[in-house]
């Protein structure tokens, strides 16, 4: 079993095709074209993917569901140029069977770049879709120990999925967002705010931002928290007020849910800001950024 810090090669592309079943996929997760220029180079294990969240996960069933043997590659993500040009910038999951372990990294890089094999990328039902990862993983998965269950916590501090500082802190924070629901419950519901033309900053990717106050934010969201479907999460907050620059501007992606490609306006992606590893979730996901919810600054330091 992989371990946090371990260094592995991903297996050349003809080892790991012959793992895989007619839809490209391991136990329903798909190894995609976008991973082929990672064959036969190697990388540190970043976090074992044991846990995920899903969307389009069962009615009723909790979110975050278990995943079997599967890692994540420290800064190895999807740039979506199989599927459209979808933006999310995913982790890749990689099954521990299309790795081997190494004692560190190569020396060089290897020479002869990996095939290029045809690797299904819609499905057989409707070639106006995409099958990914993100897309699969309501099936690639089964459901995770009831949150009450010790044993998942002690095994995430086994594997080092998250440290016990970590640990506390999360389920902190967990708890004291379930109180604010259940005060906000309690409120009169907050009317949504007529929206006017979008403000929009046209930013451009290495400009700075500053992230607005939660109360200029909450402004612009509607009854459901959304800004034109965009939701705000708690864990957005903890950059409120701080300043941060445009990593790229997001203009398409793949709605898991369905699978289809929808564009986007007035959206970017800002380096260093990622989704906490909510129940132990490995996906490390960048927050989507409405520039409504932004304004320009000016760099740190000067």
């Amino acid at each position: 079993m992989l371990s946090v810090g371990d260094w592995v090669e991903v297996l050349p592309a003809k080892e790991i095709l012959a793992t895989l079943d007619e839809d490209g996929a391991v136990e329903h997760l798909p190894f995609m074209p976008e991973m082929l220029s990672h064959c036969g180079r190697r990388y540190r294990v970043s976090i074992r993917a044991e846990r995920t969240c899903v969307r389009g996960a069962p009615p009723g069933a909790h979110p975050i569901r278990r995943l079997d043997d599967a890692v994540v590659l420290d800064g190895l993500r999807c740039d979506g140029r199989s599927h459209g040009g979808c933006q999310l910038g995913c982790s890749f999951y990689w099954k521990e069977r299309w790795l081997r372990r190494v004692e560190g990294p190569a020396d060089e890089e290897p020479r002869d770049a990996a095939s290029a094999p045809e690797l299904p990328i819609h499905p057989r039902s409707d070639p106006t879709a995409f099958v990914c990862q993100g897309t699969e993983l309501a099936r690639a998965t089964r459901p995770a120990e009831p949150l009450w269950s010790p044993g998942q916590y002690v095994r995430m501090l086994r594997v080092r999925t998250l440290t016990l500082p970590q640990l506390v802190s999360m389920y902190a924070g967990i708890a004291a967002a379930r109180l604010e629901r259940e005060l906000a419950s309690r409120r009169p519901p907050r009317p949504t705010p007529p929206h006017g033309p979008d403000e929009v900053l046209g930013l451009k990717p290495g400009e700075w931002v500053q992230v607005k106050s939660k109360a200029e934010i909450l402004e612009t969201l509607d009854a459901r928290g959304t800004h034109r479907g965009l939701s705000f999460m708690n864990h957005y907050e903890v950059y409120c007020g701080k300043t941060l620059r445009v990593q790229a501007r997001v203009e398409r992606i793949i709605v898991e849910e369905t699978g289809k490609l929808r564009a986007v306006r007035d959206t970017v992606i800002l380096e260093g800001s990622v989704c906490p590893r909510y129940h132990g979730c490995a996906r490390g996901m960048p927050p989507l950024w409405r520039e409504a919810w932004l304004r320009r600054a000016t760099a740190p330091g000067t």
